[in-house]
């Protein structure tokens, strides 16, 4: 039988795996990612294809997710130049290390996958299981999935309701792995309908859901709020000064929306420039009054906070409604903190950090809700919204809407925040909220339940706009059992490989 004309390609596997990485989120928007994230994956199914021995299986991994990753974080360099004060060899030196980490699971993947080739599987479903499970498993610095790539290919994506960025990344690894086997190997037949069945199921189910999900949406009552975008730069003047002219500009984005009959305005995480003692009830009426200038109320504030002003006490990242009367409640914190980005782990125990850092940071608090109008609203701080079981949380909780607070300004003119908005929008599919992003510098959005975006502002702009989310209710099956899919690869991996073992244990008897 003559061999497919795909047999004649050949190359560097390591070479093709950095192209591939490269493209994977080349796409200049949703639509186009979902179409250079097929493409990006198929080229690393073609270098894997390529490897000779698990050692340049594992290279091969771990360079695409390298370059993917220095292509979704390549501002981490001047960040650091910029903001941590360090020379640029070093700032450098730290985001290559950075990159290096977030491909390591990549080379994990691509590792576990060789393996159970070898004991009989089929090249597309080990590639489907190791990726999932690596992907879901591993800590990454800024976790991302290969299943984000897919969220503008609405159809396709909404089985993240049923389980989760996992199940959807499984259906996308497995339908392109099947895709290339199908060219590459002599089973071309059973491997294209492998991949035309799990492309086509999820694709229909989504066909069907995407309308029924609109039509509850249609029919839920909505609640007005106000998005406030202030483009606050990093402060690099006199605080009192730069505090002032941040509350006075957030006001004066504030009262037009306002005139309009928003039932809740919404300022970015710490945008608010003052800290207040967490022991508060009321609000400032001061110079750093939130409510003056004509703002009324309510509001919810993006601010710091803090047990005590004593050194060192502990401070929170948090949320606070702020009353018409000016009475505080409802406030929210931050619960999942990035080491040595928000806190200091060990600071208090490990004197040489004492030297380096000057304080131990923010401390973990306890997420939650606020309750506006008898509804309750989700609020997720900072990178929250990149993990699924922080947007399940509120959920459980009663939340009919999630709230987003973040600042991207530390990534500048990047495609961070693109990035950080997109995978964001997986959660409004797996819970079935609408989702309202306030990001300091942009880009806030406002998402369907459906995963659709419905709106969105420049990046590095002022902006205030009026969005009106359904207040929807039920759970969905991943809002109600969390990730099974991940759990259920890793336990298909361990019975493959143990199985192995056995095998080569009763050989060597």
């Amino acid at each position: 039988m003559p061999e497919p004309w795909t047999s004649r390609l050949s190359g560097s596997p390591p070479l093709l795996a950095a192209l591939a990485g490269a493209l994977l989120l080349a796409g200049p928007d949703a639509g186009w990612l979902a179409v250079t994230g097929w493409v990006g994956m198929l080229g690393l199914c073609e270098a894997l294809f390529q490897s000779r021995s698990r050692r340049q299986a594992i290279v091969t991994g771990w360079l695409f997710g390298s370059v993917a990753n220095a292509v979704a974080l390549g501002s981490l360099g001047p960040l650091l130049v910029s903001y941590a004060g360090l020379p640029a060899p070093l700032a450098w030196l730290i985001a290559l290390l950075a990159w290096l980490l977030q491909g390591a699971p990549y080379a994990l993947a691509a590792y576990l996958a060789e393996a159970v080739v070898r004991r009989g599987w089929a090249r597309w479903l080990a590639l489907g299981v190791a990726f999932t499970c690596s992907l879901a498993l591993c800590p990454q610095l800024f976790p991302w999935h290969l299943a984000s790539t897919q969220v503008g290919f609405l159809p396709f994506a909404q089985v993240a309701e049923l389980g989760g960025e996992s199940l959807l990344g499984l259906c996308f690894v497995v339908a392109v792995a099947a895709s290339h086997t199908a060219l590459r190997s002599e089973r071309r037949w059973s491997s294209l309908a492998a991949a035309l069945i799990v492309f086509g199921a999820p694709l229909v189910y989504g066909l069907v859901r995407v309308p029924q999900v609109e039509r509850d949406r249609a029919v839920a009552p909505k609640l007005a709020l106000g998005v406030v975008q202030a483009n606050a730069p990093i402060p690099d003047r006199d605080p009192e000064q730069y505090a002032r002219e941040s509350l006075h500009a957030l006001q004066a984005l504030t009262r037009p929306l306002e005139t309009r009959g928003v039932a809740l305005t919404i300022w970015g995480e710490t945008a608010y420039p003052y800290p207040l003692l967490r022991s508060s009830t009321q609000a400032p009426t001061d110079v750093r009054a939130p409510l003056a200038n004509g703002v009324h109320g309510p509001l919810l504030l993006g601010l710091e906070t803090y047990s005590s002003f004593v050194d060192n006490s502990a401070k929170y990242n948090s949320a606070w409604l702020v009353r018409r009367d000016g009475r505080l409640a409802g406030r929210v914190d931050k619960a999942r903190l990035i080491p040595f980005g928000e806190y200091v782990p060990f600071w208090h125990v490990f004197a040489p950090l004492r030297t380096f850092f000057r304080s131990p940071g923010f401390a973990p608090g306890a997420s939650g809700t606020v309750r506006i109008q008898d509804s309750r609203l989700g609020v997720l701080i900072c990178y929250e919204d990149l993990f699924a079981a922080a947007a399940r949380d509120p959920v459980r909780r009663g939340a009919r809407v999630l709230i987003n607070l973040t600042n991207d300004v530390w990534f500048g003119h990047s495609h961070v925040s693109f990035l950080h908005d997109l995978v964001a929008r997986l959660r409004a599919i797996e819970q079935r909220r609408d989702l309202v992003r306030v990001v300091n510098t942009g880009r806030s959005s406002f998402s369907a339940a459906s995963g659709r975006e419905l709106s969105h502002s420049a990046p590095f702009t002022q902006a205030s706009f009026v969005v009106e989310p359904a207040l929807l209710d039920g759970r969905t099956p991943y809002s109600l059992l969390g990730d099974l899919t991940a759990p259920a690869c890793a336990l298909f991996l361990l019975l493959a490989l143990a199985k192995r073992r056995r095998v080569r244990t009763r050989s060597a008897s």
